[in-house]
Protein backbone atom coordinates (compact mmCIF):
# COMPACT_ATOMS: atom_id res chain seq x y z
CA UNK A 1 0.00 0.00 0.00
CA UNK A 2 1.29 3.51 -0.88
CA UNK A 3 0.34 6.69 1.02
CA UNK A 4 -1.92 8.82 -1.17
CA UNK A 5 -0.08 11.64 -2.96
CA UNK A 6 3.38 10.20 -2.19
CA UNK A 7 5.56 7.29 -3.12
CA UNK A 8 5.92 6.31 0.58
CA UNK A 9 4.85 2.82 1.48
CA UNK A 10 2.65 2.35 4.54
CA UNK A 11 3.62 -0.46 6.86
CA UNK A 12 1.10 -3.22 7.26
CA UNK A 13 -0.70 -3.42 10.59
CA UNK A 14 0.55 -6.41 12.56
CA UNK A 15 -2.06 -9.09 13.01
CA UNK A 16 -0.33 -11.29 15.57
CA UNK A 17 0.96 -10.77 19.09
CA UNK A 18 3.56 -7.98 19.35
CA UNK A 19 6.84 -8.95 20.94
CA UNK A 20 7.64 -7.45 24.33
CA UNK A 21 10.15 -4.66 23.70
CA UNK A 22 10.93 -4.03 27.35
CA UNK A 23 14.51 -4.38 28.49
CA UNK A 24 15.62 -5.57 31.93
CA UNK A 25 15.22 -2.93 34.64
CA UNK A 26 18.70 -1.89 35.83
CA UNK A 27 17.34 -0.44 39.07
CA UNK A 28 15.35 -3.58 39.98
CA UNK A 29 18.39 -5.70 39.07
CA UNK A 30 20.54 -3.56 41.40
CA UNK A 31 18.06 -3.96 44.27
CA UNK A 32 18.15 -7.72 43.80
CA UNK A 33 21.97 -7.82 43.69
CA UNK A 34 22.15 -5.73 46.89
CA UNK A 35 20.03 -8.28 48.73
CA UNK A 36 18.34 -5.40 50.55
CA UNK A 37 14.83 -5.60 51.96
CA UNK A 38 12.38 -3.77 49.67
CA UNK A 39 8.99 -2.32 50.60
CA UNK A 40 6.80 -1.48 47.60
CA UNK A 41 4.08 0.65 49.09
CA UNK A 42 2.28 3.98 48.88
CA UNK A 43 2.17 4.69 52.61
CA UNK A 44 4.36 4.22 55.68
CA UNK A 45 2.41 5.09 58.87
CA UNK A 46 5.43 5.18 61.19
CA UNK A 47 9.04 5.55 60.01
CA UNK A 48 10.30 4.25 63.35
CA UNK A 49 8.66 0.88 62.63
CA UNK A 50 9.83 0.19 59.06
CA UNK A 51 11.29 -3.31 58.98
CA UNK A 52 14.95 -3.40 57.93
CA UNK A 53 17.44 -6.16 57.22
CA UNK A 54 21.16 -6.50 56.52
CA UNK A 55 22.55 -4.11 53.89
CA UNK A 56 26.27 -4.56 53.39
CA UNK A 57 26.75 -1.41 51.27
CA UNK A 58 25.44 0.71 54.15
CA UNK A 59 27.36 -1.11 56.86
CA UNK A 60 24.27 -1.88 58.93
CA UNK A 61 20.64 -2.63 58.44
CA UNK A 62 18.37 -0.98 55.94
CA UNK A 63 15.53 -1.18 53.47
CA UNK A 64 14.44 0.52 50.28
CA UNK A 65 10.94 1.96 50.06
CA UNK A 66 9.42 2.79 46.71
CA UNK A 67 6.15 2.87 44.89
CA UNK A 68 6.00 0.02 42.39
CA UNK A 69 5.99 2.23 39.30
CA UNK A 70 8.99 2.50 36.96
CA UNK A 71 7.95 6.01 35.91
CA UNK A 72 8.42 7.55 39.36
CA UNK A 73 11.79 9.21 39.91
CA UNK A 74 12.62 8.49 43.55
CA UNK A 75 13.13 5.81 46.12
CA UNK A 76 13.88 6.11 49.81
CA UNK A 77 16.57 4.36 51.83
CA UNK A 78 15.83 3.64 55.50
CA UNK A 79 19.03 2.80 57.37
CA UNK A 80 19.88 2.00 60.99
CA UNK A 81 23.35 2.48 62.46
CA UNK A 82 23.94 0.56 65.68
CA UNK A 83 24.99 2.39 68.88
CA UNK A 84 28.58 3.57 68.53
CA UNK A 85 28.63 2.28 64.95
CA UNK A 86 29.32 3.79 61.56
CA UNK A 87 28.21 3.35 57.98
CA UNK A 88 30.48 2.19 55.20
CA UNK A 89 32.10 5.02 53.21
CA UNK A 90 30.36 5.41 49.87
CA UNK A 91 29.89 7.68 46.88
CA UNK A 92 27.55 7.41 43.92
CA UNK A 93 26.21 9.11 40.83
CA UNK A 94 22.73 9.80 42.19
CA UNK A 95 21.45 12.56 44.44
CA UNK A 96 20.65 11.78 48.07
CA UNK A 97 19.19 13.74 50.98
CA UNK A 98 19.07 12.66 54.62
CA UNK A 99 16.43 13.14 57.29
CA UNK A 100 17.39 11.90 60.75
CA UNK A 101 14.39 10.02 62.15
CA UNK A 102 16.09 9.27 65.47
CA UNK A 103 19.50 9.52 67.12
CA UNK A 104 22.49 11.78 66.90
CA UNK A 105 25.88 11.62 65.24
CA UNK A 106 28.11 13.09 62.59
CA UNK A 107 28.84 12.77 58.89
CA UNK A 108 32.19 13.20 57.17
CA UNK A 109 32.15 14.33 53.52
CA UNK A 110 35.10 14.49 51.13
CA UNK A 111 36.18 14.49 47.51
CA UNK A 112 39.74 13.47 48.30
CA UNK A 113 41.51 12.47 51.51
CA UNK A 114 42.92 15.98 52.04
CA UNK A 115 39.53 17.73 52.05
CA UNK A 116 37.49 15.87 54.68
CA UNK A 117 34.83 17.88 56.52
CA UNK A 118 32.68 16.66 59.40
CA UNK A 119 29.41 18.05 60.73
CA UNK A 120 27.07 16.92 63.49
CA UNK A 121 23.35 16.17 63.33
CA UNK A 122 20.48 14.93 65.53
CA UNK A 123 16.83 13.86 65.32
CA UNK A 124 15.03 16.15 62.87
CA UNK A 125 18.15 17.22 60.96
CA UNK A 126 17.94 17.42 57.17
CA UNK A 127 20.99 17.59 54.89
CA UNK A 128 22.26 16.59 51.47
CA UNK A 129 25.53 15.23 50.15
CA UNK A 130 27.08 16.76 47.00
CA UNK A 131 26.82 14.47 43.98
CA UNK A 132 29.48 11.74 43.89
CA UNK A 133 31.23 13.02 47.04
CA UNK A 134 32.41 10.40 49.49
CA UNK A 135 30.60 10.30 52.83
CA UNK A 136 30.39 8.25 56.01
CA UNK A 137 27.95 8.50 58.94
CA UNK A 138 28.85 7.94 62.60
CA UNK A 139 26.43 7.17 65.44
CA UNK A 140 27.34 9.52 68.31
CA UNK A 141 25.46 7.52 70.93
CA UNK A 142 26.63 4.41 72.70
CA UNK A 143 23.07 3.63 73.80
CA UNK A 144 20.67 4.15 70.90
CA UNK A 145 20.62 3.38 67.22
CA UNK A 146 20.44 6.05 64.55
CA UNK A 147 17.72 5.78 61.93
CA UNK A 148 17.68 7.95 58.84
CA UNK A 149 15.58 8.03 55.74
CA UNK A 150 17.17 9.22 52.53
CA UNK A 151 15.23 9.96 49.35
CA UNK A 152 17.32 9.45 46.20
CA UNK A 153 16.98 9.72 42.44
CA UNK A 154 18.74 6.36 42.01
CA UNK A 155 15.93 4.70 40.00
CA UNK A 156 16.07 6.94 36.90
CA UNK A 157 19.86 7.34 37.08
CA UNK A 158 20.40 3.58 37.15
CA UNK A 159 17.88 3.08 34.36
CA UNK A 160 19.61 5.76 32.30
CA UNK A 161 23.21 4.57 32.62
CA UNK A 162 22.57 0.84 33.20
CA UNK A 163 26.07 0.38 34.63
CA UNK A 164 26.69 -0.12 38.37
CA UNK A 165 30.43 0.37 37.91
CA UNK A 166 29.74 3.85 36.52
CA UNK A 167 27.26 4.56 39.34
CA UNK A 168 29.49 3.49 42.25
CA UNK A 169 33.10 3.60 40.99
CA UNK A 170 33.17 6.88 39.09
CA UNK A 171 35.99 9.21 40.18
CA UNK A 172 34.63 12.36 38.54
CA UNK A 173 34.56 15.27 41.00
CA UNK A 174 31.72 17.77 40.67
CA UNK A 175 33.75 20.69 41.98
CA UNK A 176 30.90 23.13 41.33
CA UNK A 177 28.85 21.24 43.93
CA UNK A 178 31.47 20.88 46.64
CA UNK A 179 33.79 23.33 48.32
CA UNK A 180 36.14 22.28 51.08
CA UNK A 181 36.06 25.82 52.48
CA UNK A 182 34.87 25.92 56.08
Amino acid sequence: MVMQGTDMKVAETPTGQLEDFRIPDAYEDWLESEGVMVHKTFYIPNWHEVEVGPWERKGGEGAVVHIDNALLPNDLHVVDIKPGGKSEPEHHMYEINFYIVSGRGATTVWMDESSKQTFEWRTGSLFTIPLNSWYQHFNGSGDEKVRFMAPTNAPPMMRLFRDTDFMFNNDFMFRSRYSDDE
